[in-house]
């Protein structure tokens, strides 16, 4: 059984701050889907990447890759890039971690609600037979995920990523 694969329409990038007055974006951002294969080199295990597959099969990983270029000319500050988790996949846990420059963040749904960005591991407070009940959430029920990035100089590009399974 194939299925067919579609980009994300929901790749988002805010700004807040002075440099959420500007008209036009000074952050051009790009979102790659691409399959990852897993192939003998030399006799052993390798991955490949295919860009852009037409269709895959259950269980195939797939890799979300966005390209945030700051095309400002100035240092900016305080930005936020979205990715949602792609429909008919679940995130894998394999995702660009946060570092000196940048937090990664997520959110999914709990209760009905969808919870506040945050780092993970993401917890689940519902009501179970009339008790308060505090849950880790686990990866694979993921939703979306956000890079909070401090600064993007002049001219700078940043690649981010996380990996999918498809269902």
């Amino acid at each position: 059984m194939k299925c067919q694969l579609f980009l994300l329409a929901g790749l988002s990038i805010g700004l807040w701050g002075a440099a959420a007055a500007q008209s036009a974006s000074p952050v051009k951002l790009t979102l790659d889907q691409d399959l990852i294969r897993t192939v003998q080199k030399d006799g052993k295990a390798a991955e490949e990447r295919v860009s852009a597959p037409s269709s895959v099969l259950p269980g195939a990983v797939l890799i979300e890759e966005v390209t945030a270029q700051n095309v400002s000319g100035k240092v900016l500050n305080k930005i936020r890039v979205g990715v949602p988790i792609p429909q008919g996949t679940q995130f894998l846990g394999s995702v660009t971690p946060s570092n000196d420059r940048w937090t990664t963040q997520f959110t999914a749904a709990c209760a009905g609600k969808a919870l506040a960005y945050a780092e993970a591991p993401l917890k689940c407070t519902e009501t179970v037979e009339g008790k308060s009940v505090t849950r880790e959430i686990k990866s694979s029920e993921y939703t979306n995920v956000r890079w909070l990035l401090d600064t993007l100089k002049p001219d700078e590009t940043l690649k981010l990523s996380f990996r999918v399974k498809v269902n």
